[in-house]
């Protein structure tokens, strides 16, 4: 599947039934990342299955507030993508909490994604954005996208251990949970406005899920919170489809994932404070292998996609 400029490859995993590996190429790069098939009246989605796990305390300290505010500098101001969606992001001038600290690091990861994308589409460099008064992101946003951050340690921390969170057939998707209404966008989408017409979504908009329940079509009510300049403006009623939902979802948990590690990395360095060891683990669920064949089965559907005329 091509996405967005990025795609992957998806198989099952013979060894564990209802297991899937995907391995995505990015600029030239391939990784691999695991999920878990599950069903929900009818309508079929993947979970996210986080390749590594830490230590409990690891969990608590990255939960908790840290004892003395934190200003660190993540060394962005030469990054293309930092300073095409300057006037939209910058990143909190200090950090009282790690979840606030995460919440940059995904939110720099799907921009970075949105440029790279912005980048493949056009066939030369980008002109700067033209701003309108579409709003910047604003601490009140952040605030709420580290609420969910919170939310998501704490459910790691409890698959994490011993007997894990396990799913059924009939488990609802992650991404419908009513405590969980934030959603980060993490690829391209073209999406209905509510009153008729469409408009665009990017990685690094901001969704409020506003709907409880799956439509016929599989379509659940999102609101846009925060968005870039050219995409759908901010309070626009729309909706997505579950898998694409649950899609963004499992990329906010990877993004958290991924998080973590950077900050067990950096614990003690550039202003950080030093924690508890990570104790870092492989999970057997979440371990499998890149397929060394993807990038030329990508390309070869980008070729049949574009010798059909499609995009």
């Amino acid at each position: 599947m091509v996405r967005s400029g990025h795609g992957f490859v998806e198989h099952p995993i013979a060894a564990r039934p209802g297991f899937y590996a995907r391995t995505y190429v990015v600029g030239g790069r391939s990784f691999v990342r695991v999920y878990r098939e599950e069903h929900f009246h009818g309508f079929r989605y993947h979970a996210y299955v986080p390749r590594l796990y830490f230590a409990p305390a690891f969990y608590g300290w990255a939960y908790n507030p840290w004892a003395a505010p934190v200003y660190f500098s993540w060394g962005w101001n030469a990054a293309p993508w930092y300073g095409y969606y300057g006037v939209y992001f910058r990143p909190a001038p200090v950090y009282a909490t790690p979840a606030i600290w995460l919440t940059d690091f995904l939110l720099a990861e799907n921009l970075k994604l949105a440029y790279e994308n912005q980048q493949q589409q056009a066939a030369q460099a980008a002109p700067a954005p033209a701003y309108s008064d579409q709003p910047a992101l604003t601490p009140e946003v952040r605030e709420l996208i580290a609420a969910e951050v919170r939310r998501q340690i704490e459910l790691e921390q409890q698959q994490a251990g011993p007997t894990g969170l396990e799913t059924t057939a009939s488990s609802a998707p992650p991404a419908l949970d009513p405590n969980s209404r934030v959603v980060v966008v993490s690829m391209d989408l073209d999406v209905p406005l509510q009153d008729g017409g469409t408009c665009k979504l990017t990685p690094g908009d901001i969704l409020y899920r506003t709907s409880d329940s799956v439509g016929d079509e599989g379509q659940i009510g999102v609101t846009v919170l925060s968005a870039k300049p050219g995409s759908c403006a901010a309070n626009s009623a729309t909706s997505i489809d579950l898998a694409t939902l649950q899609d963004m979802h499992n990329d906010f948990r990877q993004n958290i994932s991924s998080g973590l590690a950077v900050l067990a990395q950096n614990q003690g360095k550039g202003g950080l404070p030093a924690g508890p060891a990570a104790g870092a683990r492989l999970s057997a669920d979440g371990d499998a292998q890149v397929d060394t064949d993807a990038a030329s089965a990508l390309m070869a559907q980008e070729r049949a996609a574009a010798a059909n005329g499609r995009p």
